[in-house]
């Protein structure tokens, strides 16, 4: 294998692994836009939990969420 043919194989190598490297980075774009939406989807449900939490009857006691009736079979 001559010099040059040695070259060209390392700038075909080179090529390649900046095509890979574009592409994992674009699918990485990608995750991290998912997991950034998911993370807000999160949050604003942890306020309402919270604000549920805090809604306190005159009397002090806190208000909870009873189970729906069930239906005897």
């Amino acid at each position: 294998m001559s010099v040059g043919d040695r070259i060209l194989s390392g700038l075909r190598t080179i090529v390649l692994i900046e095509e890979r490297t574009r592409s994992l980075d674009d699918g990485l774009k990608g995750l991290k836009t998912k997991i950034e939406g998911s993370l807000s989807n999160h949050e604003a449900r942890l306020v309402r939990l919270e604000t549920i939490i805090e809604i306190a009857r005159p009397d002090g006691a806190v208000l909870r969420i009873a189970p729906g009736p069930t239906e005897a079979t």
